[in-house]
């Protein structure tokens, strides 16, 4: 993965404009059980040239642009997401 690219472990919360090379290791829809298995997300585990690990997540909406090019163990360069802090509710 090319140094160039900003790492996971750099990211703050807002808006980013850099980007991240990450490598696509699993992803899985997330559905709301309470309203009959509607589609909410997909989530996916992404991780960097350092190993540091993080949860994405592309919306209901928009997953219907990026899902067919979802690969696990492919490598993407994210640019223009969003990065917010964990919910403690939930952990990788």
């Amino acid at each position: 993965m090319a140094n160039s690219c900003t790492l996971l472990a750099d990211l703050k919360a807002g808006r980013c404009s850099n980007t991240a090379e990450v490598r696509l290791l699993r992803f899985w829809e997330a559905r709301n059980v309470k309203k009959g298995g509607e589609l909410m997300s997909v989530d996916m585990l992404l991780l960097d040239e350092k190993s540091t690990l993080i949860q994405g997540s592309i919306g209901s909406i928009r997953q219907l642009r990026f899902r067919n090019r979802l690969s696990e163990g492919s490598v993407y360069a994210l640019s223009g997401f969003d990065v917010s802090r964990s919910n403690s509710n939930f952990c990788l």
